[in-house]
């Protein structure tokens, strides 16, 4: 499931270093938008370009490739901007930094990281909490994470038509904060508005015969993941 923002043209894929990207979705994201912009973070980059693309910017310290492929990714990228390992920030909450500053107005899509249950759990918490982070604040409804069996996708205050996908199992809904007046309407398990005082991870919802789940809340963040099961 690809939501795509209502006004978004370009689109920014940024590929992490966990285990076997979900690359295939690639390429229907660069048909459904005028513009695209493929971002290799550290071994993300690697993982882009043995797919067949050409990378617009590589960002990292590259601790993870070896010297022969670190000149891949070289080879292969039309910016390439290596940093050392000492640092404050994560190699994508560079890549993230930069490319919102480039492409302010994009959509924001992450391959590889999350993880789906293989790589470091550390750097999958580093990855979902960007959401908390000031600089991130003004794009997170325009960043999602894709792995093979999840989709996940962050919403602030209002009123939202959550899509079906036919390959969806699961509806989850996760409060990343307290919320006010939550609501969740014409899914299998309806939510009345309640007010959650703490993050708390609504799960296993579904859609009802593909139609839409209706959600509303007033303050806030929630993290929605369209979820496969394998």
């Amino acid at each position: 499931m690809l939501v795509k923002s209502p006004k978004a043209t370009q689109c920014v894929i940024l590929c992490g270093g966990a285990d076997a990207p979900d690359l295939k979705r690639v390429a229907q994201l660069i048909s459904i938008y005028s513009s695209t912009f493929l971002v290799g973070v550290d071994r993300g980059g690697l993982a882009l370009i043995k797919a067949g693309y050409s990378l617009d910017y590589a960002f990292g310290d590259f601790d993870s490739v070896t010297p022969d492929e670190l000149e891949i990714i070289r080879e292969h990228s039309h910016k390439l901007q290596q940093y050392s390992p000492i640092k404050d920030d994560t190699d994508m909450e560079l890549a993230l930094s930069i490319s919102i500053e480039r492409y302010s107005e994009a959509d924001y899509y992450v391959f590889g990281g999350i993880g789906e249950q293989q790589g470091r759990l550390d750097h999958m918490f580093a990855n979902i909490w960007l959401v908390y982070q000031p600089r991130f604040q003004a794009v997170i409804h325009r960043l999602q994470f894709i792995e093979s069996n999840h989709v996940i996708k962050f919403y602030k205050p209002g009123s939202y038509q959550i899509q079906a996908n036919k390959q969806t199992d699961y509806l989850s809904l996760i409060s990343m904060t307290a919320l006010k007046q939550l609501s969740i309407q014409y899914a299998k398990y309806e939510l009345d508005t309640v007010d959650i005082a703490y993050p708390r991870a609504l799960i296993s919802n579904e859609f009802i015969d593909q139609q839409p789940v209706q959600i509303s809340f007033e303050e806030g963040i929630i993290m929605v993941m369209w979820v496969e099961e394998e």
